[in-house]
């Protein structure tokens, strides 16, 4: 009688592992690229989405400078993930890498005019905003920095003390061209203007020769990239440091009570004014999966736009929601660091999501290393025009 029981016991007991291995097996997975820094802002959301859909949530973190290149390929050879996280200025691009345009039924939350023009293209709409902000702002040490400079020239008069101690007085990603925005938006220029690109302009000229001189009088190391910078920071190698929103938790968790943040400093006077976007969820080539996968996809782009979704990712990372009300709320209740966040947000010019910018930032890159090859601020001025009238061109012909 005990054999019997314990032969039913085992055959129960190997029915229910078959069950459960069929019931895993049988769980969708959704594969995400993403290329924000701040990884606890995408898992929150994605671990949270399991826990109430039969769904396994893969994130693949990819380098910010590589994941654009990264899509464009799985464009070319057909390969794509379910879904991308990436700046709002990649839907630029939008057939290149093959994204779906999202239906206006998805949209689940009323958008801030300027959280909607970050995705709207043509009357399409081409990506779910997930966070808004993607702006830079001063950060520096309290080590080295009592208050934190107004101006450009605060810290050139004070080069001298930063020297003596070995350290840096600036740093950031010198050869980026999102940094040298802030800078071109202090002499009135704009990339792109009336949605044609604007490049070879007397604004650009004196930002490319400010900049240089900054590097020149060695107050930023200009063959320093984002991670060199970012670590020579965290590390006190340098007293400041121009980075994201995005960075503000990693950097808040190294340096503790030593990280002070402030609005960037002006230019003899002149505001400097960074880009601000949204960070969205795009989805390449929908048509492709089947029902079930698209359901999933759907109720994913449904479920991070909630409220207590975007609450959850507000108090995990500091990162700022699209939620008009939320936003609001959360505002009128800032103290400290992220009362600077608000102030530094409200001072961004709307980056543009169109073609145009993402053909501008191509042209520029190409312009600038003709500029530190030794090239005068008019002739690269010139240069990146006339990449920019080439780059329309090629695609025209495609």
């Amino acid at each position: 009688m005990f054999n019997k029981l314990l032969n039913n016991a085992n055959f129960s007991f190997l029915l229910f592992i078959l069950l459960f291995s069929k019931a895993v097996q049988a769980s969708e997975t959704l594969k995400i690229w993403s290329s924000h820094q701040n990884h606890e802002f995408l898992a929150a959301m994605s671990n949270k989405f399991q826990e109430k859909h039969d769904v396994k949530m893969s994130i693949v973190q990819l380098d910010p400078s590589e994941i654009k290149a990264e899509i464009l390929l799985s464009a070319q050879d057909n390969v794509f993930p379910d879904l991308v996280v990436i700046p709002s200025d990649f839907l630029g691009l939008n057939k290149m890498m093959n994204l779906w345009p999202i239906p206006d039924n998805w949209y689940k939350e009323k958008l801030d005019t300027m959280v909607s023009s970050t995705i709207k293209l043509k009357s399409k709409y081409w990506g779910i905003p997930l966070i808004q902000g993607n702006f830079l702002l001063l950060y520096y040490n309290k080590k080295y920095v009592t208050h934190p400079a107004t101006d450009f020239k605060d810290i050139l008069l004070k080069k001298k003390y930063y020297f003596v101690k070995n350290i840096m007085p600036i740093g950031w990603n010198y050869n980026d061209m999102y940094y040298l925005m802030p800078f071109l938006s202090a002499f009135n220029g704009k990339p792109v203007k009336d949605g044609k690109i604007t490049l070879n302009t007397p604004a650009m000229i004196k930002a490319l020769k400010y900049y240089h001189f900054l590097a020149q009088q060695g107050i930023v190391n200009p063959e320093c990239d984002y991670r060199c910078s970012q670590d020579d920071f965290v590390e006190g190698k340098s007293a400041y440091a121009i980075n994201g929103d995005w960075a503000y938790r990693d950097l808040k968790n190294m340096l503790g009570e030593d990280l002070g943040v402030a609005i960037l400093p002006k230019i003899n006077g002149h505001r400097m004014r960074p880009m601000g976007s949204t960070f969205v969820l795009a989805i390449p080539n929908y048509e492709r999966h089947s029902k079930q996968k698209q359901q999933l996809i759907k109720a994913f782009s449904e479920f991070v736009q909630q409220p207590s979704s975007q609450q959850l990712v507000y108090e995990k990372t500091g990162l700022l929601p699209i939620s008009m009300a939320y936003y609001k709320q959360i505002k009128q209740n800032a103290t400290g660091d992220h009362k600077i966040l608000f102030q530094q947000m409200a001072l961004t010019t709307p980056m543009s999501s169109s073609l145009n910018m993402s053909i501008a930032w191509q042209a520029m890159a190409i312009g600038f290393q003709r500029y530190q090859a030794g090239a005068t601020a008019e002739y690269s001025a010139q240069h990146m025009q006339k990449m920019a009238i080439e780059l329309m061109n090629q695609l025209d012909d495609n």
